[in-house]
């Protein structure tokens, strides 16, 4: 008993088929890495107002003992190492009152900027994601 074999001549894709799916699967990996690459970014302004929320809990707890917060020319060096320049701070605490280690710079690759002229009333600024300063994406402290 023989069996015959039939030979389809539609077999497989065509070039056309091909393109059209390789079109659509190129639209869906660039709908996901913009979508992935907002949620990368709102994920370095969201880590930035972390970081400074921490730095503003350690410059509270400096002016609970000092009644007043670094000046601009100490910077957030001051909550590390006890300043020795512009007003020296009576009651600074033994191990400072932020870790050294944590003492980085922002997500974006930029130092945060700190200014504080008067003693009383500070910012502490991140540059954001264009990285230059005082523009509309810098990150700004509640103070």
């Amino acid at each position: 008993m023989k069996r015959e074999r039939k030979l389809r001549g539609n077999e497989g894709f065509t070039l056309i088929e091909i393109m059209i799916v390789l079109a659509i699967v190129g639209m869906l990996f660039s709908f996901v890495g913009v979508n992935v690459m907002k949620r990368y970014s709102q994920a370095k302004v969201d880590s930035a107002k972390i970081q400074i929320a921490a730095y503003e809990q350690a410059l509270q707890a400096y002016y609970l003992d000092n009644n007043m917060y670094p000046h601009t020319t100490q910077g957030l060096q001051a909550l590390i190492t006890k300043p020795t320049v512009g007003r020296i701070p009576k009651n600074f605490a033994d191990g400072g009152y932020f870790n050294k280690k944590a003492l980085v710079d922002d997500p974006f690759g930029t130092p945060y900027r700190y200014e504080c002229e008067d003693y009383q009333n500070y910012v502490i600024a991140s540059n954001g994601p264009d990285g230059s300063p005082e523009t509309e994406d810098d990150i700004l402290s509640e103070e």
